[in-house]
């Protein structure tokens, strides 16, 4: 989004207001150390909505009331404000240019307290300026029943991980992003990429939920389906025992026709039951009859029953005796070969070849018998499956046999009700109730229902795919932008002095993990084993670079700031810790580091110049290719650089510049002494 930082700033506690103005493009701030330079990207940090006060302890903290950031985006400027201690935070639209042309209008009395609010409304207000106005992130409801509560909505404080490289960040091997050392924040800035992007929208995620519904729904029918045909199954089992069982006590057979197609459409069949008239044959012998196919029946079985358990007992028998010859041939010693001697005449001393051939008929007797042996285990193992499968269908069988005598005892069972002094007609309408119990049940949900349902699911959730392709694509538009950002990265990286061993330069980003590498003859190098700072500095602003390039490439629907900031990016040149002078020395600093080579001072020096006309050919080229100028500042103690270009460094620094004894973030003719406020713990 087209943005910048206009001012930063605070009002100490005598009211005097302490800051800078910047604008698009590279803004650097210069100065030597402990003057306040790191402290400005912890204010920007703060007035962001950080429920962490992370402004380093010293001049500032001591005289500081109120810290405040005036931002541009679009055609509006924001003011932040936050001050320490509080939960609270400030914002207002401001669009007075008397206002907004200088940095003194924002005294203690310009921020009102009708203006601050609870730092939860605070991030919420301020990221509805940014486009932010999704409450539901969630894909799927089922999983967030699971996980008791809904995922965390994007918040302006994951723009900070695109914007803010710190001074222990900038140059680090290990990390890359700020606020990726907690789990939890890395992972919701990955999955909200897109959302910042501006691939999806609040219409995705509740498209995305419905078809979640829709799929688990399709998931549950596909399953209730086929256990449909298993109930059917039995209900037509059960269905022909009651037809039989009637016809047994009323002596008359039901014309229900057959029983497949009733099972399937019960609705005629309950309808010639409603209709039908109860009318009982007492003197019928149905009952014999039944009774007696039933008995051929269960001899039958019984037969084939008893043939089964014999095959079942040689078997056993026959396992039984392979196992006890197995465990004798494992325990016998058996030769593997047979020895071949010459045999000679004791008195001629003439070679005889009887016995060679002995020996080799032996050898050939050994090979034989040890190979029948060998095949003791595959018998063994013949047996045991042939037994498994006999005890399965024996099994089968007796559960059958046990089924037909039950039936039998029921075709007895309506003898003796008869003998309790209980009517045909009561046997008979029992059955013929419990007939159109069997064909209610198939009327709940029949399998034509269950597929027209499934159906229809199945074409809502193809609508909504295409849908969701056809408007959003989100994957493809990811797989694009990784390309994208790839390409982006590969022509800024070969612009900078990555050490030998790793050019031509090859890096590679991941939109699904944010993992950075360098690809090298099909292997990945990551950051952490790149060695030297210089790279890890320049790999850092390599992809920073590319992604706020990509950022600006798809211009407006992208809701985070073109604002990039870069804290003591040199520092992996001169350490920053060691510049206390009036002056920027390179040399001096390399004396005191232990690099007194001037060729190498030399270097670096041109490599950090190099790496200011890179930042300056980036903004200018990305404005040119996009119509956006990304804002860049750079807080460092590197001064009076020659940067390639029109620009000269001075033009960046802009008066900047922080080497005077009493210059710094802070003006101390002007500010308070600290002795007169109580320090900020």
């Amino acid at each position: 989004m087209r943005s910048f930082v206009k001012y930063i700033g605070v009002v100490d506690r005598a009211n005097n207001v302490h800051g800078l103005k910047f604008g698009p493009g590279v803004n650097v701030v210069t100065g030597r150390s402990s003057t306040g330079k790191s402290a400005l990207i912890e204010i920007v940090d703060f007035c962001f909505g950080s429920s962490d006060f992370t402004i380093p302890d010293g001049i500032i903290t001591q005289s500081a009331k109120t810290y405040f950031v005036v931002l541009g985006i679009q055609d509006i400027f924001l003011v932040l404000a936050r001050r320490d201690k509080e939960t609270t935070a400030f914002l207002k639209v401001e669009s007075e240019e008397e206002v907004l042309s200088d940095i003194q209008s924002f005294k203690e009395e310009y921020f009102e307290d009708h203006y601050f609010s609870p730092l939860a409304h605070f991030k919420k207000q301020l990221g509805g300026y940014f486009g932010l106005n999704i409450s539901d992130v969630d894909e799927n409801l089922t999983e967030r029943e699971y996980r008791g509560k809904k995922k965390t909505p994007p918040s302006i404080r994951s723009f900070t991980s695109f914007m803010l490289q710190h001074q222990n960040l900038v140059a680090n091997k290990h990390a890359i992003f700020y606020r990726f050392d907690e789990k939890e924040k890395r992972e919701q800035a990955i999955d909200h990429f897109k959302i910042f992007a501006g691939f999806a929208d609040q219409q995705y995620f509740l498209k995305a939920q419905e078809m979640a519904d829709l799929k688990q729904t399709q998931r549950g029918l596909e399953q209730q389906i086929p256990r449909a045909a298993v109930l059917r199954d039995k209900a037509k089992a059960s269905l022909q025992e009651a037809v039989v069982r009637f016809r047994s006590a009323s002596g008359k057979d039901l014309k229900l026709g057959d029983m497949n197609d009733v099972v399937i459409k019960p609705k005629p069949a309950l309808d010639y039951l409603a209709a039908l008239p109860l009318s009982i044959d007492d003197t019928s012998d149905q009952h014999l009859q039944v009774r007696n196919q039933l008995e051929k029946e269960r001899a039958a079985m019984v037969a084939q029953l008893r043939k089964d358990q014999l095959k079942l007992s040689s078997a056993e028998s026959s396992m039984r005796y392979a196992l006890n010859y197995s465990e004798d041939v494992e325990a016998t010693l058996f030769p593997d070969h047979a020895g071949i001697a010459e045999s000679k005449c004791p008195f001629c001393n003439v070679a005889h070849g009887d016995i060679k051939d002995d020996a080799n008929r032996l050898s050939q007797a050994i090979e034989w018998l040890n190979g029948e042996l060998s095949k003791s285990s595959y018998i063994l193992t013949t047996f045991e499956a042939e037994t498994a499968e006999l005890t399965k269908v024996v099994r089968k069988q007796a559960g059958e046999v046990d089924e037909v005598s039950r039936k039998i005892a029921e075709i007895d069972a309506q003898i003796d009700n008869l003998a309790n002094h209980k009517s045909l007609y009561e046997i008979a309408l029992k059955e013929k109730v419990r007939i159109e119990a069997i064909l209610e049940s198939l009327l709940e949900k029949s399998d034509a229902e269950l597929e027209k349902q499934l159906t229809e699911i199945k074409v809502k959730i193809s609508e909504i795919a295409s849908y969701l392709k056809r408007t959003y694509d989100v994957e493809k538009k990811l797989k694009d932008a990784e390309g994208r950002i790839k390409e982006i990265m590969h022509e800024i990286a070969n612009r900078f002095e990555f050490e030998r061993t790793y050019r031509p330069i090859s890096l590679n980003f991941s939109l699904e993990t944010f993992d950075l590498w360098h690809e090298a003859k099909a292997k990945k190098v990551f950051l952490r084993s790149m060695g030297s700072g210089a790279n890890w500095l320049y790999c850092h602003v390599t992809l920073f670079l590319a992604l706020h390039r990509y950022f600006c490439e798809i211009g407006e629907s992208c809701l985070i700031p073109s604002i990039l900031f870069l804290d003591q990016p040199s520092q992996v040149y001169f350490p920053s810790v060691l510049d206390t002078g009036k002056k920027f020395l390179p040399k001096e600093l390399a004396e005191k580091a232990g690099e007194s080579h001037a060729k190498t001072v030399d270097e670096d020096i041109v490599a950090v110049a190099n790496l200011y006309s890179q930042l300056v050919a980036f903004c200018k080229e990305t404005k040119e290719q996009t119509g956006i100028e990304p804002q860049i500042i750079v807080t460092d103690h590197a001064d009076h650089l020659q940067i390639e270009g029109n620009c000269t460094f001075e033009e960046l620094v802009g008066g900047r510049r922080w080497r005077g004894e009493a210059e710094g973030f802070i003006n101390t003719e002007i500010a308070p002494p600290p002795e007169e406020f109580p320090l900020l713990l």
